[in-house]
């Protein structure tokens, strides 16, 4: 798995590489959600499909994982598989987006620290030779 975590002094960050931005933008996901839960229990039962829009990448980012959270809060739903296409067009950057999962069981899916939202703190976008990395705190 592409992903670390950082220290923090109040929070946690993460920090996740891929070889595109789409591929790190989904393992930012998937960091997200092996914070919450054991990624492995979780079946890909359920697609939600996710459309936004933001005027640079680290909002894109921000306003990604914040929708992923916010299922999570709102319908229970818990995710481990992603995809991500991001256009930049008219000077905006358009992601088209799904996660799998399905509904939460604290049984089967064993939580673990509760993360409350995603905040602007060390946010950070940017592509290193062909390798991207995004960098995020998490509010847990």
């Amino acid at each position: 798995m592409a992903i670390e975590y950082l220290d923090h002094a109040a929070d946690l960050g993460l920090r996740a590489t891929g070889a595109s931005l789409e591929e790190s933008f989904c393992e930012a996901a998937r960091g997200l959600f092996a914070v919450m839960i054991d990624l492995e229990t979780v079946r890909p039962m359920v697609t939600h499909r996710v459309r936004l829009e933001a005027p640079s990448d680290e909002d894109l980012l921000v306003a990604w994982l914040d929708e992923l959270l916010a299922q999570k809060e709102v319908t229970g739903l818990v995710f481990s598989r992603f995809s991500v296409r991001i256009d930049h067009a008219d000077g905006s950057g358009q992601l088209d987006g799904t996660a799998c999962g399905e509904r939460l069981d604290p049984a089967r899916h064993r939580p673990h620290t509760e993360v409350k939202g995603i905040t602007y703190l060390g946010l950070d976008v940017r592509r290193h030779g062909n390798q991207w990395t995004v960098e995020c705190v998490l509010d847990v």
